[in-house]
């Protein structure tokens, strides 16, 4: 089925089309020419002034992918207060505040569902995972499976400055009004101590979907990533990727072997990648400086007490009344567009057993 794309204007139909058609967990680079005239734009035109930002208490949300963060974070990023990376941000890596200064400036934007069909409606200024900001930030591989201890001495003082200040420059990017920023990145899951370590005071929300229905979802993921990922080849190529097969799990300490042993599309490795991340969270979780612990189905069965619960946890002002986008996903929680197919229960609950029955879910 063709995919349903609006755009704002001719503009944006022809400058964003190629990009949403050929969306990724990780985008392909910019232009050259524009990244190089956004590049002098930034430095020399726009004057990004981050001396009255200062970063604190930032937000993330810890999650498995398919565990209704996406759904979370929309709702969340709502609140005037929040300020997150931006899907254009996270195409123009090197010149962010540019791109996204042009993108409010000539209306530009393009929405629709997003490639893992799962019902999320993202545009160009929509909150983005930011993964390849983070990974470039935290150095990893995205080809390696292996879990990385990753400790904050391996990072120069120079290195920590940039994040604070590349951080420090998407808050600007809102005009320095908002005063927290937030991130929804499945791939920070492994890096919870690194992240403590990097950022004091922050606060992690912990979100937990059912194990029966995340493991199942995670495999529909991989196959999703890996049909976009050949569509894409057909038409151009992602460097960072080349021909190597791309696997979007949490680089958890059990992931390299659950692979080798069962493969990627194996309901025992992603039931494995739930339950040995639920044990890893709950193994550091009285390390982290505020952390508070949710369900998906929770949120599902009482949207309104369980985001309330969620606001009082981050120390963010009560959600005005009149805050039509944040009413407006409210209202969406729980309306789907696609079909799931579940199955290989039994399999699930033979693996995750105790930490089913520690969460209610059996």
């Amino acid at each position: 089925m063709k995919q349903k794309v609006e755009y704002s204007n001719l503009l944006s139909r022809v400058l964003l089309r190629s990009c949403f058609e050929r969306q990724f967990v990780i985008p392909e680079l910019p232009p050259k020419p524009l990244e190089g005239f956004l590049k002098w734009y930034e430095d020399h035109i726009l004057n990004v002034d981050i001396r009255d930002i200062h970063l604190y208490r930032p937000i993330f949300v810890i999650a498995l992918p398919r565990s209704g963060s996406s759904m979370l974070q929309d709702i969340l990023c709502t609140h005037p207060d929040i300020a997150y990376i931006t899907n254009t941000m996270h195409l123009f890596r090197t010149c962010f505040c540019a791109a996204e200064y042009f993108r409010k400036q000539f209306n530009l934007n393009a929405r629709g569902e997003r490639y893992l069909q799962d019902s999320i409606e993202v545009d160009s200024g929509s909150p983005s995972e930011g993964i390849a900001f983070w990974g470039e930030w935290l150095k990893d591989d995205p080809y390696s499976l292996n879990y990385v201890e990753h400790k904050i001495e391996a990072f120069s003082s120079l290195e920590l400055e940039n994040i604070y200040t590349s951080i420090c420059k998407i808050i600007w990017c809102f005009e320095g009004k908002p005063s927290r920023f937030f991130t929804k990145n499945p791939a920070l899951l492994p890096r919870i101590l690194l992240l403590k370590d990097m950022f004091p005071d922050a606060k992690f929300i912990h979100l937990v979907r059912d194990a029966r229905t995340s493991a199942n979802s995670l495999i529909k993921l991989y196959n999703l990533n890996a049909d976009q990922l050949a569509k894409i080849r057909t038409k151009t190529r992602l460097p960072i990727y080349n021909n190597k097969v791309f696997i979007p799990y949490p680089r958890l300490p059990n992931l390299s072997e659950n692979v080798k042993r069962y493969g990627p599309k194996d309901i025992r490795t992603t039931a494995n990648l739930w339950n040995d991340a639920i044990s890893f969270v709950n193994r550091h979780k009285n390390n982290l400086p505020s952390f508070y612990e949710v369900r998906y189905e929770d949120i599902l069965s009482n949207p309104g007490e369980e985001i309330l619960k969620i606001f009082e946890f981050c120390e963010l002002p009560e959600i005005k009344k009149n805050n039509i986008a944040f009413s407006q996903k409210i209202g969406q929680i729980g309306i789907i567009h696609h079909k799931n197919v579940y199955g290989n229960f039994d399999i699930v609950e033979s693996i995750c057993r105790e930490n089913m029955f520690k969460y209610g879910y059996l």
